[in-house]
This record gives C-alpha cells, structure tokens and sequence, in this order.
C-alpha cells in the first residue's frame, strides 16, 4: 500500500474514530425523539412554561417560553424536585441546572 494511501485510510479511521466518540457522549446537536414519552407539568413561570421528570433514566424535561425543549441528562431527583418546589423555577434553574448537566434540545 502506497504511503498516500495509508494515510488517506488513517485519516479516515480518525474521522470515524471522533464521530463514535462523540455520538456515544452526546456531542453535536442530537435531537431526541422521546420527547412526548416524558409526562411534563405546567409551572407558574415567566422562564419556563412546563417540567417532567424520567425517573428510570434521570432525565429532566424543561420547555421553554418560546417553545422548545430541552432534555438534561443524569439529573438526580432531588434537582427536580427542588425545581418544582423552589420559590423562582427560573432562580433555581439558572443556580442548580443550567451549565451543570448534559443536555439536548428535542424536536416534538
């Protein structure tokens, strides 16, 4: 096998290599399709319109003002439902979970 070619197949397994690793982390801008299996709650909020909460797989659901969603991944329980008890949903979104988790927007 000639040397450009060696390196044109090493280059390609890196490629591959990097979009394994990054699909099994969450990387890029994957978009779930479980959205509507997660029940959600109406909240009183100007940051926030609804909540729900998997319990099996500790994801959080949060919908947002303008529509859209957002699943956060490996959320204890205790942040959910100190989301929902908090006194500001969107003081305690900005201060527990914003930054903090995994997360991706869901088309519905």
């Amino acid at each position: 096998m000639s040397k450009t070619k060696r390196e044109s197949c090493r280059n390609c397994a890196l490629w591959l290599c990097a979009i394994i690793v990054a699909t099994s982390i969450g990387c890029g801008t994957e978009v779930s399709d479980t959205a509507s299996t997660i029940d959600r709650v109406r909240v009183e909020s100007s940051a926030m319109n609804s909540v729900g909460y998997d319990s099996n797989e500790s994801v959080l659901v949060v919908e947002f003002p303008n529509g859209t969603v957002y699943h956060y991944f490996d959320v204890p329980s205790e942040v959910h439902s100190g989301l929902l008890s908090a006194e500001s949903h969107g003081k305690y979104f900005h201060r527990h979970i914003r930054g903090k988790f995994r997360h991706e927007r869901v088309e519905e």
